[in-house]
This record gives structure tokens, sequence and C-alpha cells, in this order.
């Protein structure tokens, strides 16, 4: 997925210019790309967050447009505003409110969780999309910082197993062997912790490597 928080345009191109680029080799006869569009079923999700990014546009046509989370009313009266909507990455459904550091209670808070987990029509179509497919590995885009957050993200003290997070560090490690981003669970790379997050959700419910 992409655009899950609308103010990260960025992590659109990213997964455009990789299908366009796969696509491209594919065409050319490319070994690697033809074997993988043959053998692996891709689900793309470039844009999560519609009604965010749309409202970025019309207020910052230009470009710059700040909000964060969905459309959803959660703040003001009328009209809408930036601080109005949920985090979609804090709305699903591993460790849903787990506290108020990864996640907050306040429908003005650029981190509100919303008012249950799976509340949100975007959260809701991505649990659907991976619950049918069943994929083995999920990766949601992010355009804040240069790391890959590994599960899990809402607690330091989360158990995960010794060969699960082996496997974790060695997708992180092949993510970031060019760009050398940081790699390391939510705290360790981001910074702070993140609960009823995509990624969790996707490794603890579904057990797809995210």
């Amino acid at each position: 997925t992409a655009l899950v928080h609308a103010r990260e345009p960025a992590t659109v191109m990213c997964l455009v210019q990789f299908l366009r680029s796969l696509l491209s080799s594919a065409a050319a006869g490319g070994a690697e790309a033809t074997h993988l569009l043959a053998h692996r079923k891709l689900l793309f999700v470039p844009v999560a967050n519609p009604d965010g990014y749309a409202w970025n546009e019309l207020h910052r046509p230009h470009g710059g447009g700040m909000k964060r989370k969905n459309g959803a009313r959660s703040c003001t009266r009328s009209p809408d505003s930036a601080d109005d909507g949920v985090d979609l990455n804090r709305n699903f459904g591993h460790k849903f409110g787990y506290d108020d550091v990864g996640s907050e209670a306040s429908g003005c808070s650029e981190m509100w969780r919303g008012e249950g987990a799976f509340s949100e029509p975007e959260s809701r179509a991505i649990r659907d999309l991976v619950q049918t497919h069943a994929p083995e590995v999920v990766l949601h885009w992010h355009g804040w910082g240069n790391d890959v957050a590994l599960p899990f993200s809402y607690d330091w003290r989360a158990p995960i197993s010794a060969a699960d997070l082996e496997t974790h560090q060695e997708l992180g490690a092949e993510a970031s062997a060019r760009n050398h981003y940081g790699v390391g669970r939510a705290w360790e790379s981001v910074g702070y912790p993140v609960n009823g997050e995509a990624g969790d959700w996707s490794y603890a419910a579904q057990g797809a490597a995210s």
C-alpha cells in the first residue's frame, strides 16, 4: 500500500515507478521480471487514503498539503480541516488502543486512532484485500524518514519468535541494501511506538511478513 498518510505522496510515486519498471523490464524480456509476473500474484494499492489526498489537492493544489488523516469529521464542525480525520495507521486491529503513546484518543490529534479497530472504510478495505488474497509479504510504504520498520511496533517488549525476527531482519536488509536505510522495529528505527498499526496487523493476524 501507499499513501496511508495523505501527506506522503512520494509513496505513490515509488509504488508506480516500481510497477512501471517491472512491466518495462518484462516487456523487454527481462528474465527476473518475467518470472516474477508469471509466478507471483502482486497486489498494489497506490492510494490508500483518497479523501485525505483529495483534501490536500483541493486546499494546496501546488503542493505542500499537510493533512495526514482520512476524511472523517472528528475535530471541527464545519468546514472540515486538516485536524479532522482518523490516522489510518492507528486504526488496524492488532493492539488497537494499546496505550495513548503509540496512538491517541483525541479526535483533533494527528494520531487519533478512531472509535474502534477498523472503524474506517479505508482500513477495512485493506483488511478485506489481505484476508481475501492471503499474501505472504505485505509492504506498507510511508514517506517519513529513511527507515524500514519491522513488527512489532506497539511495545519494545512485544514478543516475536527468533525465527520470525530473523526473517524480517533479512527482508529489511535486502530492502535497505542500496539505500542504506535504518532497519528495526518502530521504536528502534522511527523512534517511537505505534499501536493499531498496519504492519503489526498484517503479521500478527495474517501471518504475512510485513
